[in-house]
């Protein structure tokens, strides 16, 4: 048997840092959104005991998130069972939008159900937590809240259904635990626990910018954020836009109502302006991180 999944990217319409634990994690309070830009698994279980991982994707097999997770539901369910991991990509890694551990979700279910492990939804959360604070929200997708590491999850009715969220992701990416320590270094500067002001967090001067504790960071990681976050400002169409996650991507949501062809015509006449091989992608919001269906290997 073998299974085929879409594994969906997500944005944060908002993030929040609370506070600094002991062992260097930010605590957050932080919202995701599952949209329809998906990277596709083929997973087919095979007899040797191996886990094996065929990509597009430059990442070493060491680094690769499906491969960890498959690794310890292996020591955990199935030592003698084997996986050979199809991923091809299609959501653009280090751009703030979870790929990675969308994958890494998506692998957790699949082989749950191809190694026939029989696991609970909060078994199988918890073995991804420990490898990725954003992995647990793709065993829900849809709209969530998440707080402390971002791992505890809840799932909330959507508000952002009847919109389209425009994504454009950079030539250049960023690296998520340089942006927190730049947002710490920032901190020391205020010289108070909240680090930067809430003026600066909730709108970094743009009055429709969505809440990004970590948007002013990046962009002073890497400026040329803001001509993308000016662009989007100009959008008519648009109603609200930010740096998702700790970038390099930034997105933004529409009014209800707005036909994907003047996102696209109104957002492509900014982007001739500026260089680079920067992409768009016009999503939509869905309902679950993941789908999931069964073929003959």
């Amino acid at each position: 048997m073998k299974l085929f999944a879409k594994s969906f990217a997500k944005v944060n319409p908002y993030l929040k840092i609370t506070g600094l634990k002991n062992n260097g994690y930010h605590e957050l309070e932080i919202s995701y959104l599952s949209v329809n830009l998906a990277d596709r698994l083929e997973l087919e279980r095979t007899q040797d005991g191996e886990v094996r991982i065929a990509t597009d994707a430059d990442i070493p097999l060491e680094e690769n998130l499906c491969f960890k997770v498959a690794k310890s539901l292996q020591e955990t369910c199935e030592p003698n069972a084997g996986v050979k991991i199809t991923l091809n990509k299609a959501i653009p890694i280090g751009g703030g939008l979870g790929g990675g551990s969308s994958d890494a979700a998506t692998t957790l279910i699949g082989l749950n159900r191809l190694w026939n492990c029989g696991l609970t939804r909060e078994q199988l959360l918890e073995i991804g937590s420990n490898f990725g604070a954003d992995i647990p929200f793709f065993f829900y997708g849809g709209y969530c809240v998440g707080r402390g590491k971002g791992n505890e999850v809840q799932q909330l009715v959507n508000p952002y259904r009847d919109r389209l969220v425009p994504i454009i992701t950079p030539s250049f990416s960023q690296l998520t635990g340089e942006v927190y320590t730049q947002y710490d270094e920032l901190a020391n500067q205020h010289d108070n626990n909240s680090g930067i002001t809430e003026r600066d967090s909730e709108t970094n001067g743009r009055e429709r910018s969505v809440r990004n504790d970590l948007q002013k960071p990046a962009i002073q990681l890497n400026p040329d954020l803001n001509h993308y976050l000016d662009l989007l400002d100009g959008v008519p169409a648009i109603e609200a836009f930010g740096v998702s996650g700790s970038g390099s991507s930034v997105f933004g949501f529409t009014k209800p109502g707005i036909p994907q062809r003047q996102v696209r015509a109104e957002i492509n006449a900014g982007l001739e302006a500026l260089t680079g091989n920067q992409q768009l992608k016009i999503t939509r919001p869905t309902g679950s991180g993941q789908i999931i269906t069964e073929g003959e290997s």
